[in-house]
């Protein structure tokens, strides 16, 4: 006789899910305070980026075991390969719109450039600590256990949002700044969920990837006008795009997988 693990309870995501968005804001904030005696610029490298990790962190050494049953399973290593081409082919299409929209609004490019004084090639690299720092968290720990309760797509929402809260600056920037920050960390959380699939691991390598991607996007067209009206717009505007091109490329293949197994069946019955 075999056995099958147990089925989590409805509601055993819950505690870790609560958990780590309170460690997340409280370590988040305690990482704002310490930015100023870091002697890092925060437009080098955001100490702040780090708060998610730290959430998952503490959610791991609360729950320890007990996350097992939660956390998803590993893919083939066909299908992550398949969905980093995809997610590289999504940034080149985000990279792209983002520039057309800000030469039609009349925006300069800032181009490669150092910021604060560190060399463009080392903000590479910390561009890159950064969003694995919040990737850890989003995508590695939050998304994962909110698909306990909700669909793939949903939790992908709800993870936007809380991303996109998570950045409580955008609330004084006022509405537009708002609204357009909120729908592009929404839209990219859905690119995100979508490519990232398996285990921690796998969703958190390929989520860094994007996510720095974007942010290098970002550096290199605005600079530190990311955060202004024109800017926002112009990444919800990329981000939205982007989001839509793929998923609709992620339903065409689905009915194409569809067909073809109601196919596989057919057959299968009339050789029966």
């Amino acid at each position: 006789m075999t056995s099958t693990a147990p089925t989590p309870a409805p509601r055993a995501f819950l505690a870790p899910t609560l958990t780590f968005v309170l460690a997340t804001f409280v370590a988040s904030g305690a990482l704002l305070l310490l930015q100023p005696v870091s002697g890092i610029d925060p437009s080098v490298l955001a100490l702040v980026q780090l708060g998610p990790a730290v959430g998952a962190g503490v959610t791991l050494a609360v729950f320890r075991g007990r996350l097992a049953p939660l956390l998803p399973d590993a893919v083939p290593r066909r299908q992550v390969v398949a969905h980093l081409v995809l997610a590289l082919a999504a940034c080149l299409l985000y990279w792209g719109v983002l520039v057309a929209v800000l030469l039609v609004q009349g925006e300069p490019l800032e181009g490669v450039h150092a910021t604060a004084g560190v060399p463009f090639v080392l903000l590479l690299l910390t561009y890159l600590v950064g969003a694995a720092g919040e990737e850890i968290g989003w995508r590695g720990m939050l998304q994962p256990l909110l698909e306990n309760r909700f669909s793939l797509l949903a939790a992908s929402i709800v993870t936007g949002l809380v991303w996109g809260v998570w950045h409580v600056q955008i609330f004084s920037a006022g509405p537009v700044v708002i609204v357009g920050f909120l729908l592009a960390t929404v839209a990219l959380s859905v690119l995100m969920g979508h490519f990232g699939r398996g285990t921690v691991r796998q969703r958190v390598a390929l989520a860094t990837l994007v996510h720095w991607l974007v942010n290098l996007a970002l550096l290199v067209t605005l600079g530190d006008r990311h955060s202004t009206p024109g800017g926002t717009v112009a990444n919800a505007i990329a981000a939205l795009v982007s989001t839509a091109v793929f998923m609709a490329m992620f339903a065409a293949a689905q009915r194409k997988r569809g067909k073809s197994a109601l196919v596989a069946r057919r057959t299968q019955d009339v050789a029966v």
